[in-house]
C-alpha cells in the first residue's frame, strides 16, 4: 500500500538534524528488536505514546540525554549506535510525508550521500499499541502472566521495580526474549479486580514508572 503513497518533501523545524538522526537510530534499533512504539515507551518507563510522539518529525519531543544509558540497556548496544556523529557530513537526511483522509500520516526518511547514493532509512507512522512486530520471542503471553503472578506471590514486588528490570528478570527466567507487550498486559491485569492481586505503579525518582506491591 505504501508504494501507492505520494510523498512530499518537508522541512523539519521542530528538531535539529542531530535529534532527527538520533530518533532514526532508535527507530532502527527497536525495529530490529521487534518492539513497537508502545513497547519501547513501556521499557523507557514513560507514558504510552511517548515514542509515537518522539517519532513524529513535526513534534517537539526529543530523546533527552538521560535516555542514552536506558537505550544502551534496552538494546544492549554501544553509545555510537544511538548518538550520531555530528561531524559526519557524508550524507544528509531528507524527510517526506504522505497524507490522506482515511489513513494515518506516514513519514519517509532517506539518506542522501555525497557520492549520489540514496538509502531509505524507513517509514514512520503511528502504531497500534497491540501491534506484534516480527520478534525472536517464542514465549507465549500466558506464560508471562503466570510468571508475574508467581512473582507477586513472592517478595519480588516488595521493592519498586521498573519495566526494564522486570523484563530482564523475566527473560532470565525463560532464558529467552520476551515480548514487552505481554509483560505490560500482565502487569496491567494485576489491578485488584475480579480476584486478581494488585500492583501499584507510580513515577520513581528517576522519572520512570515503577511497579510494587503494597504490603
Amino acid at each position: 500500500m505504501q508504494a501507492d503513497l505520494k510523498f512530499e518533501i518537508i522541512n523539519i523545524t521542530a528538531m535539529p538534524r542531530i535529534e532527527v538522526e538520533k530518533m532514526l537510530n532508535i527507530f532502527l534499533l527497536r525495529k530490529k528488536r521487534g518492539y513497537n512504539q508502545f513497547e519501547l515507551s513501556f521499557l523507557m518507563g514513560q507514558r504510552d505514546f511517548y515514542v509515537r510522539d518522539a517519532e513524529d518529525p513535526t513534534h517537539t519531543l526529543i530523546y533527552s540525554v538521560p535516555f542514552n544509558n536506558i537505550f544502551r540497556e534496552i538494546f544492549d548496544c554501544d553509545i555510537d549506535q544511538i548518538v550520531p556523529d555530528i561531524n559526519n557530513s557524508e550524507f544528509t537526511i531528507q524527510l517526506s510525508v504522505a497524507k490522506n483522509e482515511s489513513d494515518p500520516v506516514v513519514y519517509k526518511a532517506e539518506r542522501f550521500y555525497k557520492d549520489g547514493r540514496v538509502e531509505i532509512v524507513g517509514t514512520l507512522s503511528a502504531e497500534p499499541k497491540d501491534l506484534l512486530l516480527e520478534s525472536p520471542s517464542i514465549i507465549i503471553e500466558q506464560s508471562v502472566r503466570d510468571w508475574v503472578l508467581n512473582q507477586i506471590s513472592s517478595e519480588y514486588f516488595s521493592d519498586p521495580k521498573n519495566a526494564l528490570q522486570i523484563l530482564k528478570d523475566c527473560e532470565k527466567e525463560f532464558d529467552s526474549p520476551v515480548r514487552p507487550l505481554f509483560l505490560a498486559n500482565a502487569l496491567k491485569a494485576c489491578n485488584g479486580t475480579k480476584g486478581t492481586p494488585k500492583l501499584t505503579s507510580k513515577k520513581g525518582e528517576n522519572g520512570m514508572f515503577v511497579y510494587f506491591k503494597n504490603n
